[in-house]
């Protein structure tokens, strides 16, 4: 085995450009956007917003209402949304792919009735050609336990329930941390603003001037809280705005550069 190779010769690398202008690859708009979708298994881990039969204002209503939630002010919490935003909206695909893999267990817990009928008539035909006991009738399955045998069924099959449930927990824990995230985010924003500033410490009674001092209390052992109000700041301009003008650019993905200096930003970008 040669361990320095010698170059491709010009000849060479001329010939494969030529055969890679003979490609058969989709070559218009259209042929290019269906096979970027010909990896898609289940979606949960696409870098697109919208699938099949998903709608862009269900998008843009789902993104708008967690900004009118968390209001998030600059570059760090605006990723954190939009972070929370994608897994929750991956997220919620998982419930309708379960009724799906269940229904298609549901065709093969079917064929598996229909071979257990035909091996018995099988069963009662060989047993009358040698005259032998006829097999017992064959009970019927009952109907409330269809959905445990198709779960049984994919377990023993594609296990794909299992699969899935496992999705969802990775999705739920990225949601989990990007909350945990933002409002570390927000708390220290508050702080250093000082819109947010902590509340004072609360007020101490003296404890000798006290009728119900405990024996051996000192001053200032017992604490009278004040509840205090918690303080949220107003949004700054231009935080948030809505998230229906982005409505045409639906097909990128989650986070990228910064989209929040232009008059209407692509929060979907």
């Amino acid at each position: 085995m040669k361990k320095n190779p010698s170059p491709a010769s010009e000849a060479k690398i001329d010939a494969n450009r030529e055969n890679a202008k003979k490609s058969t690859g989709p070559r218009t708009d259209a042929g290019k956007e269906a096979s970027s979708r010909n990896g898609l298994k289940h979606g949960l881990c696409a870098d697109k917003h919208l699938l099949p039969g998903e709608q862009p204002d269900d998008l843009c209503a789902h993104l708008q209402n967690l900004l009118d939630t968390f209001r998030p002010v600059g570059e760090g919490e605006e990723k954190l949304v939009l972070r929370i935003a994608a897994a929750q909206w991956r997220l919620d695909r998982a419930f309708p792919m379960e009724a799906g893999i269940l229904r298609e267990r549901f065709h093969d817990v079917a064929a598996k009735d229909t071979a257990r009928e035909k091996q018995n008539l099988r069963d009662k035909a060989w047993a009358r050609k040698y005259r032998d006991p006829e097999p017992p009738p064959l009970i019927p399955p009952n109907q409330g336990d269809l959905v445990a045998r198709a779960f049984d069924a994919d377990c023993a099959g594609p296990n794909s329930i299992s699969k899935l449930v496992r999705y969802e927990g990775a999705l739920e824990r990225s949601i989990d941390r990007s909350l945990r995230q933002l409002k570390a985010f927000q708390a220290a924003r508050l702080s250093s603003s000082g819109s947010g500033t902590p509340p004072a410490p609360p007020k101490k009674e003296n404890c000798e001037a006290n009728p119900n001092n405990p024996p051996g209390a000192t001053e200032g052992s017992v604490e009278i809280l004040h509840p205090v109000e918690d303080v949220q700041p107003a949004p700054a301009p231009g935080a948030h705005p809505s998230a229906s003008c982005v409505e045409a650019r639906l097909d990128t993905p989650f986070g990228g550069p910064r989209p929040f200096d232009n008059p209407c930003p692509a929060y979907l970008e």
